[in-house]
């Protein structure tokens, strides 16, 4: 999303874009972006800074750590950045730090559900759909 600096006054102005997932090259082995990613952002100047309070809502199809199951996600994520006018030139673009706060979002584990039981290590069935008939 980029803004010309000049058009962002004492007076907030709120702008939404959708932004195709596969220009930030976001995904990873395991989780894949499905969908656009929806941007709405407020942007207003306050001194010599410029103030930027935003949504993201991303869809993404991610790998169950514990199951090993393919699980689709919606993330709504809220942010705020801020720039000094100084340090602009024309135009304030914040793809790269909206980039950035998806990316420190990724989770360390993904799950399919926060119970989900995983597989058994010697059978390998599901056990969120199934009980293994090995011994315990």
């Amino acid at each position: 999303m980029r803004l010309e600096v000049e058009r962002i006054k004492d007076r907030e102005i709120e702008i939404g874009e959708d932004i195709e997932a596969s220009a930030w090259e976001l995904d990873s082995f395991d989780i894949k972006f499905i969908k656009n990613i929806h941007l709405n952002c407020k942007f207003v100047r306050v001194g010599k800074e410029i103030l930027v309070g935003g949504k993201i809502t991303i869809y993404r199809r991610a790998t169950c750590s514990r199951c090993l199951e393919a699980t689709e996600q919606v993330i709504n994520k809220e942010f705020k950045l801020s720039y000094n006018v100084s340090s602009l030139g024309n135009y304030l673009d914040i793809d790269k730090d909206v980039r950035e706060e998806i990316l420190l979002d990724f989770p360390m584990k993904v799950l399919c559900k926060a119970d989900c039981k995983g597989i058994c290590p010697m059978c390998g069935a599901n056990l969120n759909f199934e009980e293994c008939q090995c011994q315990k």
